[in-house]
């Protein structure tokens, strides 16, 4: 079992809250972009883009104040004698925001997938509510507990099953989503190939970038369970969750002109279906795509 010493717990936790402010800095801009461009878009999207923003926000102040309380005011201990509470609050906020995300994209599972397999998006979503209420218990805990080292022993299985949870829902939306556009490519017009290949890489590049760090976390916990190392990691998990949320929502203007470029030859097939899927950039169904001033889901 590796050393606990203060370069991988007080510096892991000082590193770690450097990469995740860095990335609340990019939320912020997402936020500001998303109500810049889509100052139509339904309520519920405003609410739920607002919501999640005050969450990271919260999460944020915790973070730093624990960072501060670590390194200035418990300077010089190597040993787990001591609680971390702000750490609770992290981790509870953090469950919020990743099941609020996690839904949004369950959603959009359950609306284009084909029956019965879009109740692959009401597991998902379930699983994520579980999650979070696990994760609401852990969070409670650390608050509560006496030090840190009586939390591990408390809640190490909660832990693990609140990490693995959230790393097999991110692997099995970013898989199904990839397999419902895979599906699309072969059976679409060649001049909405290249659309399709946008969504393929778009969805490549946010639900596997989350996907691939909480399974990192996972093998982190794993591997060094009595360390903050993976707590570092695990601190920007919540802001990764938020910046593929808004950048699914902020890329639907690109990809409103790429479709309006790649499909304009095609007769038009209107759907209510069509209007709904349109409006999220990784749940376009291809063949009632050809217009779209609809886009209020």
């Amino acid at each position: 079992m590796p050393a606990v010493t203060i370069a991988n717990t007080f510096g892991a936790l000082e590193i770690g809250s450097s990469v995740a402010v860095f990335l609340y800095g990019i939320v912020t801009l997402q936020c500001h972009l998303y109500f810049a461009r889509f100052s139509d878009d339904r309520p519920v999207f405003k609410i739920l883009i607002a919501s999640i923003w005050l969450l990271e926000t919260g999460h944020t102040i915790a973070m730093l104040y624990e960072v501060y309380i670590t390194t200035i005011i418990l300077w010089g201990q190597t040993t787990f004698v001591v609680k971390f509470p702000a750490v609770g609050v992290v981790i509870i906020l953090g469950g919020m925001i990743t099941t609020l995300v996690q839904t949004f994209f369950s959603y959009r599972l359950f609306v284009v997938l084909p029956k019965p397999y879009n109740s692959i998006g009401i597991v998902t979503a379930l699983t994520a509510f579980a999650r979070c209420i696990m994760s609401t218990y852990g969070g409670i805990k650390e608050i509560i507990v006496p030090t840190y080292v009586d939390y591990v022993k408390d809640v190490k299985s909660v832990i693990m099953a609140v990490m693995c949870m959230g790393a097999a829902v991110d692997v099995i939306i970013a898989m199904a989503l990839m397999y419902f556009l895979l599906q699309k490519r072969d059976k679409t017009m060649i001049r909405s190939v290249r659309l399709i290949d946008r969504l393929l890489g778009f969805t490549i590049r946010t639900g596997l970038i989350t996907s691939m760090t909480a399974v990192l976390v996972v093998i982190i916990y794993f591997a060094r369970p009595n360390d903050l190392i993976y707590l570092a990691v695990y601190m920007s998990l919540a802001k990764l969750y938020t910046n593929s949320l808004l950048s699914s929502l902020n890329a639907r203007k690109s990809l409103r002109d790429e479709l309006s470029k790649s499909v304009s030859v095609e007769v038009p097939r209107i759907t209510t279906s069509s209007r709904a899927a349109f409006n999220n950039p990784i749940s376009i169904e291809m063949k009632t795509v050809t217009e779209y001033q609809g886009d209020k889901f």
